[in-house]
């Protein structure tokens, strides 16, 4: 599988009803370059469109084959969804779900997970502290770069798997 980058453009009607459309683009250019073709494309869009042009997000697709132990269990259900809501030092939410999870990770007669579990503690002490990488730690942040720096709760909630998103 090829590395991709898409930018993926959200589009909202009158009922406030949300459809996607998506661009391939060459990978040869700067993050700045793209962010410009990003909001020159935006326009071009928006004139076509009787709706709103509401959001913008740019992917790196990766090929993920080589994630171990990565199956479908017997009892996959992406409509079980584990809440994580996380903090900053200034006190924002940051609030990650990750669909597909397990009643296992759910504290009897609760709807709170088990951080003590391996896995989640892993997951919740790489989003407050980062994940190493060549030359740094790269950590989770909000939309104003500010770094994460606690978890509010972590729950499981039930989702429709349905919705268009």
């Amino acid at each position: 599988m090829a590395l991709t980058y898409t930018i993926t453009y959200t589009l909202t009607d009158d009922d406030g009803d949300s459809a996607t459309t998506a661009i391939n683009v060459p990978t040869t250019f700067t993050i700045a370059q793209y962010s410009e073709f990003v909001r020159a494309m935006a326009n071009f869009i928006d004139d076509i469109v009787s709706g709103l042009v509401s959001g913008a997000d740019f992917t790196i697709g990766l090929n993920l084959s080589t994630l171990t132990a990565n199956t479908v269990g017997t009892a996959a259900d992406v409509e079980e969804v584990d809440t994580f809501k996380f903090l900053t030092a200034a006190n924002r939410p940051v609030i990650i779900n990750i669909p597909g999870t397990t009643e296992a990770d759910v504290l009897p007669n609760s709807d709170s997970l088990d951080q003590v579990d391996t896995e989640i503690a892993a997951f919740i002490t790489a989003m407050v502290t980062g994940v190493s990488v060549t030359g740094g730690t790269i950590s989770p942040c909000d939309v104003d770069e500010e770094s994460i720096t606690a978890l509010a709760y972590a729950r499981e909630q039930f989702r429709a798997s349905g919705v268009r998103r």
